[in-house]
């Protein structure tokens, strides 16, 4: 018969805080001056077998400065004890593995940080069952066996939407879990215990900018929708021509990865920004925007993220109002900019009825004709692409 032991476990945890305003080797400030870092340092004891905890780090106050980036690190050291026991009246092999995986998530992370470990011992050549517990040469203890020495496990977050989460007043949350077990291969019948032991240690870092050096000169910033396929970004910039920097616009798909699409130099004479983003290979869906204020010694800083929901379409797309109608054809043009179009009318019959040119500029209102009580069709044809697109109208 088959028996598993487990030893209990001690938890402990205590943080340790350092602080310091050495120059910091992830941010860089503007100007001369030195930026800063603070560290949370977290420790706790493990136990024997599956474990988890909960523990929680101060948020940085956005007060103190601009976060540049937050280091995360996980160092594990880990033990294993076993005992392995012959219960069978004859002499038998025996080969054990032990697998250990080990689990952080929480603010930050988009994937967990892990570790995993599989260790084989054996083959252990025991001799038939004395009766004796515990003891004999039916009997072995293996360890503790240090199966990870202060193995660390470490990433640092940059993006600014990365960021977002560490700013405030409250706490960064997270979940340390251990899965940890043994499998036995020989003989069906044995005694067996594992103990797995150690320590964790979490580090949180930020390394940041004061505020005191750090202007963010955009202001007011907005993303409105012109049409469907263009959007336009407005901001005012409160700027200091004694300083040496620029504006660049990035968009993202995801709202995590950024790309530049343009940059605006610095106009100290003009407050008013403006730029246009036009959709372009048919793309449609969420775009996301910032502001990078890029300085002339590398340092960036960013604005918060707006976004659009944007399409790009060749076919004109179109509205008839009123419809049902008591006899009047009005049309209105939902992603037109500019363009020559030609509408034609037709009736249930297939009979062309009406064709017309017309000049289409945003999404104007223009009355088309009059009809008399029936169905019929309206067809908008773009003269340039060719494109064209057909609604149902009823008339009354």
């Amino acid at each position: 018969m088959k028996k598993i032991y487990a030893k209990s476990f001690i938890f402990f945890l205590f943080i340790t805080i350092f602080q310091s305003n050495s120059r910091s080797l992830y941010a860089q400030c503007t100007g001369n001056v030195i930026a800063g870092d603070v560290a949370y340092d977290t420790t706790v004891s493990t136990g024997s077998g599956n474990y988890n905890t909960q523990f929680s780090f101060p948020k940085f106050d956005p007060a103190n400065g601009m976060v540049t980036c937050v280091k995360l690190c996980l160092t594990i050291t880990g033990r294993v004890t076993m005992f392995l026991e012959n219960n069978v009246t004859s002499a038998a092999t025996y080969n054990i593995n032990y697998k250990r995986n080990d689990t952080l998530t929480g603010q930050g992370l988009i994937s967990p940080m892990t570790n995993n470990i599989s260790v084989n011992y054996g083959p252990y050549n025991l001799a038939a069952s004395d009766g004796t517990p515990f003891s004999g040469p039916d009997y072995i203890n293996i360890g503790p066996d240090t199966v990870l020495r202060s193995v660390s496990i470490c990433i640092t977050l940059t993006d600014s939407v990365d960021l977002v989460p560490f700013y405030g007043h409250d706490s960064v949350q997270y979940n340390y879990k251990i899965a940890a077990g043994a499998s036995v291969t020989g003989s069906g019948d044995y005694n067996f215990g594992v103990s797995t032991q150690g320590s964790v240690n979490y580090k949180l870092q930020y390394c940041y900018c004061p505020n005191a050096v750090l202007p963010l000169n955009i202001n007011n910033f907005s993303v409105t929708k012109k049409g469907t396929d263009r959007a336009i970004l407005q901001w005012v910039g409160l700027d200091d021509e004694k300083k040496n920097y620029r504006y660049e616009v990035e968009v993202s798909r995801d709202g995590y990865h950024f790309s530049s699409v343009g940059s605006l130099p610095l106009n100290p004479a003009s407050a008013d920004y403006n730029f246009l983003y036009v959709v372009g290979d048919n793309s449609q869906g969420r775009y996301f925007f910032r502001i990078k204020q890029v300085y002339s010694n590398g340092y960036t800083r960013f604005s918060e993220i707006k976004y659009a929901d944007m399409e790009r379409s060749a076919s004109p797309k179109f509205t008839l109002y009123p419809n049902p109608s008591s006899g009047i054809v009005g049309i209105k043009f939902d992603n037109i900019q500019s363009g020559q179009l030609m509408v034609q009318i037709y009736n249930t019959q297939g009979q062309k009825i009406m064709q017309t040119g017309i000049d289409a500029a945003g999404s104007s209102y223009r009355q088309i004709t009059v009809l008399q009580k029936g169905m019929y069709w309206l067809k908008a044809t773009d003269i340039t692409s060719g494109m064209s697109n057909v609604n149902q109208l009823f008339i009354k």
